[in-house]
């Protein structure tokens, strides 16, 4: 099969890859014009739809699909020095991705996380979404390629340039995912950023910890509202942290599912691995709310404030809502030692208020509430894991630490 002489020729290395690719692309496709109608060989973004979630019928087969799809484009991100993971279960739809190539034996600098797991299996991606792969490039670092945009730029691909963009990139507080580099085929552009994991899936083990957690997601939207972005989906699946730990063996329970007491949560994260180094970030921009641009210009990277979106106000103000819904999970373990931060996070949370502070306001706010802790406050073990509506859920024994690997 075509397919198979793809594999051994690609083999010649990056240079070989990258003048072999395109004519062995056609091949594949006179090879099996079935095949070929589920390719990504048009600029078309909508051939990443997955139909209707609710029909599970419908749902399997487009996902089946876009395995495919990834499958096919394994040889030209690997001709590009990105190897993708490879399903643990061939047969399963919903298996587990783990890494083709070794990982790189020291630790890593950013913009790549840290690596606090000791063996591959830790290292296993649950796969989620069809519209993302993780990869590791030539050196054995961790990254993530995602399918951000046909020949039409999307949303996520202009907010991702603007956020990257020289202008807004170097200001400390612009909290959002790096891009590594971008891949175009046949019109559809793969972003490649580097692999972090979910930021609660480590244990908050101090009140510094939770401090500094809070504080870098209020900078960070504080930050883009200054330049008229809204994320547009603050949700805790959208948070990242740039480290790697084995999952939890509770993520099922992390984000949904069962509430109140019947709810079941204890904690078996690694603790330890949220020092004043550690950085946090947005992902994931499909939704977002971006600024108008500037006469003259096809895009706001030229003046990324110069108007905001009509739509902005009103999505600025559910943006602060969510986010202190989300925060406030882990925020409101700490509620003994700032007493008025869950005064802040109902203010926030009030999206009907006029009184309902701005992004800024809050993150002023929050601020202002956490200078009155002394080094002692911040090196306090935090005695609760988890707010979850109101039912809170203590620690039943001390943090997990965890070395470096």
């Amino acid at each position: 099969m075509i397919m198979n002489a793809l594999s051994i020729s690609l083999g010649g290395g990056v240079l070989a890859a990258t003048y072999l690719w395109k004519p062995i692309r056609w091949l594949v496709i006179l090879d099996n014009p079935i095949l070929a109608l589920e390719l990504p060989h048009h600029a078309n973004y909508a051939v990443w739809d997955t139909g209707d979630p609710n029909d599970p019928e419908v749902s399997e087969r487009d996902t089946r699909r876009l395995l495919r799809m990834w499958r096919f484009l394994r040889p030209f991100f690997s001709s590009r020095g990105y190897h993708p993971y490879v399903p643990k279960d061939t047969a399963n739809i919903d298996s587990n991705l783990v890494p083709s190539t070794a990982k790189s034996s020291g630790q890593h600098s950013f913009p790549f996380a840290s690596c606090l797991y000791k063996t591959e299996e830790d290292a296993e991606y649950f796969f989620y979404s069809p519209f993302v792969w993780p990869a590791r490039d030539g050196t054995g670092r961790d990254v993530i390629i995602k399918a951000v945009s046909g020949s039409n730029p999307t949303k996520e691909l202009r907010a991702l340039r603007l956020l990257n963009s020289d202008t807004l990139r170097d200001d400390p507080r612009n909290h959002t995912i790096p891009v590594l580099d971008y891949l175009e085929f046949n019109g559809q552009v793969f972003a490649v950023m580097p692999r972090w994991n979910v930021a609660i899936w480590a244990d908050f083990a101090t009140v510094g910890e939770v401090v500094r957690y809070g504080q870098a997601f209020l900078e960070a939207t504080a930050f883009l509202h200054e330049h008229n972005i809204a994320h547009g989906d603050t949700i805790l699946q959208n948070m990242v942290m740039d480290v790697m730990v084995p999952r939890p063996k509770e993520f099922g329970v992390l984000f949904a599912g069962v509430r109140g007491p019947e709810r079941k949560y204890a904690s078996t994260s690694q603790s330890g691995v949220r020092g004043p180094e550690r950085k946090y970030a947005f992902i994931d921009f499909e939704t977002a709310t971006l600024p108008v641009p500037s006469s003259g210009s096809s895009s706001p990277e030229a003046n990324p404030s110069y108007s905001p979106a009509p739509e902005f106000a009103i999505a600025s103000k559910r943006e602060v809502s969510r986010l202190a819904s989300a925060l406030e999970v882990h925020l409101r373990c700490v509620e003994d030692i700032i007493p008025d931060l869950g005064t802040l996070l109902n203010s926030m949370k009030d999206y009907d208020s006029p009184h309902q502070p701005s992004a800024a306001a809050a993150l002023s706010q929050y601020e202002e509430l956490c200078s009155f802790l002394s080094t002692d406050d911040m090196h306090r073990e935090v005695k609760m894991l988890r707010w979850d509506h109101g039912v809170i859920t203590y620690r039943k024994s001390p943090p997990l630490y965890i070395s470096d690997c």
